[in-house]
């Protein structure tokens, strides 16, 4: 699998399992081309343990513990410093947490994994057009 393409699994199976079952607003990125299949097959080609991880934060993120999920998600980081879904998860864990630099860091650090994801663009700032 190409590095690019690699990054943006990584990135898309991590923001879907970052979005959970969250509610969606009306300028949220369609995702019903996304099969359950897919999706499947996209977390196969993952290090369970980064998989772990995230799934982790995740679950910690919906309930409210941050500082839990902040914790999985930097874990995840730590197993693969390559995956924009795990800095994204560290930036949403941060933010939620009122660390704004910490958060700021994270989400450069995602941006940079993954170029032009509108997905990583959740203050809906226009100003940066994809490369």
């Amino acid at each position: 699998m190409k590095a690019s393409r690699c990054r943006f699994v990584h990135l898309s199976v991590g923001v879907l399992l970052t979005l959970g079952q969250g509610a969606c607003r009306g300028d949220d990125q369609r995702t019903d081309s996304l099969t359950r299949d897919a999706v499947q097959e996209a977390r196969e080609t993952l290090d369970p343990a980064l998989v772990a991880q995230l799934d982790s934060g995740n679950l910690a993120t919906r309930s409210g513990a941050y500082e839990t999920a902040a914790r999985h998600y930097m874990r995840a980081t730590e197993i693969d410093a390559t995956s924009a879904a795990a800095w994204f998860g560290v930036y949403m864990s941060e933010r939620a947490l009122g660390n704004a630099e910490a958060a700021t860091e994270a989400l450069a650090r995602a941006r940079e994994l993954a170029p032009g994801a509108s997905l990583l663009d959740p203050e809906g700032a226009e100003s940066t057009p994809p490369p």
